[in-house]
């Protein structure tokens, strides 16, 4: 059950079918003829495994050959943890196929979870900590295809997905009708990233959508489905499809506003209800949107605080301010935000950024990721002692602007964060000692799983200069 309940547990039975003893040589036969059928069975089972098909065209594809996953009978499903003291990181994909035993333990240990791994490595990280959260991935709007050349050809590889210790084919063989979207009597195909748009309406999609998730679930021993691109479709362009969707159209996009909702909901009932709903809302700045997402019990930020790297918000736009006063509108509602941006290693006045950033907006279930690569990373800047927010959380962020400094500041039990996202150099007299949180080194976490090398610097300051886009974490007591 969700937020970490137990399900039923099978009632406890006496065996009691078997009304007659054997005689020794009835058992010694039943012995033998047992030897004889494992060693059958085990033959049948290896030349399976090896005649299985690894290319991804033939819909089946295995990385890793593991254990077979059996779903638990008792289906435990790992609460989100309480992110009001200190820094909290989701890693949003993990290369588990090449990690050693101490990177396994680093994870583990410094992510509360990540998504897309077997159910096998999920087990190997539980066994370092029992609480760590998996996610299953699955398409919100679209059902995957083929990958796609020249043209939007869909030629390539087929789109496939997690369902315990094999990538399956998310392509059915016989797909309804009824569940495509059409558009001027035609399916729609997004032709850069090779799947059809779904009608979100249709009884028989929901249906299928719903069960092929919860199965997935229950094989991958997961917590929940993190649901990709689930936004208006048009958001991503409309000439990124086939045929061409129109790039405004208001009755349009709130027609499909009103049923991204509707689908949440629905998705929000039965079994799958048990388990989390974190919707991909993508960078989440577009003004005319009005979808409301307060249905799911979260949402991923795939483009936290800036546009991508060296790309930031332009502040005449008010997109930096928007997407805040979004996430800040979920986390009064204690949903989960994992706020996400991929970032360069050696620009550490990013990173500071980004974490600054995040540390506005905090509250009881919000996780930060700097995505640098599939393998683990680790920031030292993670590990600052900043404590817990003192006082409520704002309901938008204009709540933190210190006209005095004109900057974004909150304070925290431990000092305070400033995040200066105006395009003017600010000089800020602190009026008091502070110590400055500057870190060292960060990066992909090596395969001892030893990170002492990357330290922080704690400097004492009393003013400070905030260039556009920076901003400064500052602590009443250094560690």
């Amino acid at each position: 059950m969700k937020r970490g309940d137990i399900g039923n547990l099978p009632a406890n039975h006496t065996d009691n079918a078997v009304g007659h003893s054997l005689t020794r040589g009835g058992v010694l036969k039943l012995t033998g003829i047992g030897v004889v059928i494992f060693i059958l069975l085990s033959a049948v089972v290896y030349i399976s495994f090896t005649l299985l098909p690894q290319s991804s065209g033939a819909g089946v594809i295995l990385t890793t050959p593991q254990p077979t996953s059996i779903p638990d009978s008792v289906a435990i499903i790992h609460t989100f943890p309480i992110t009001t003291e200190g820094i909290h990181i989701f890693n949003d994909q993990l290369a588990v196929w090449q990690m050693t035993e101490a990177q396994y333990q680093f994870a583990a240990t410094h992510y509360t979870g990540t998504q897309k791994i077997f159910a096998s490595n999920a087990r190997r990280l539980r066994a370092h900590n029992p609480d760590f959260i998996l996610l299953n991935y699955r398409l919100g709007l679209g059902l995957g295809y083929q990958e796609t050349t020249g043209n939007c050809n869909p030629t390539g590889n087929w789109h496939e997905v997690i369902e315990g210790e094999k990538w399956v084919r998310e392509y059915p063989q016989a797909p309804q009708e009824s569940w495509f979207f059409e558009w001027g009597d035609q399916r729609v195909f997004h032709c850069q990233w090779g799947w059809y748009l779904m009608d979100l309406e249709d009884t028989s999609w929901r249906e299928y959508w719903g069960n092929e998730v919860l199965r997935q679930l229950q094989a991958n021993q997961a917590d929940g489905v993190f649901v990709d691109g689930l936004i208006v479709p048009n958001y991503y362009g409309g000439d990124q499809f086939d045929p061409p969707l129109p790039e405004i159209d208001e009755t349009f996009e709130h027609t499909w506003s009103a049923n991204i909702e509707d689908f949440i909901s629905f998705m929000q009932t039965g079994e799958l209800a048990d388990y989390y709903f974190i919707v991909n809302v993508g960078n989440w700045v577009t003004g005319r949107d009005i979808t409301d997402y307060s249905a799911a019990d979260g949402v991923l930020v795939e483009g936290f605080a800036r546009w991508d790297e060296g790309g930031y918000f332009d502040p005449q736009d008010g997109d930096w301010q928007l997407q805040m006063d979004r996430i800040l509108g979920l986390v009064n509602l204690d949903k989960i935000l994992l706020l996400q941006q991929y970032v360069d290693n050696a620009d550490v006045e990013d990173r500071m950024f980004l974490l600054g950033s995040y540390l506005l907006v905090k509250g009881r279930y919000t996780y930060l990721n700097m995505e640098l690569s599939p393998e683990p990373e680790w920031f030292p800047e993670y590990e600052i002692p900043i404590g817990s927010p003192i006082g409520s959380i704002p309901s938008t962020i204009s709540a933190l602007w210190r006209s005095d400094w004109k900057l974004y500041a909150r304070n925290y039990s431990n000092g305070l964060t400033l995040v200066n996202p105006t395009n003017e150099k600010q000089i800020v007299d602190l009026g008091a000692t502070y110590y400055q949180a500057t870190p060292h080194g960060g990066g992909i976490v090596p395969p001892d799983g030893d990170i002492s090398k990357w330290t922080m610097e704690y400097t004492p300051v009393t003013n400070l200069i905030l260039e556009p886009n920076q901003a400064a974490v500052l602590l009443i007591e250094t560690p």
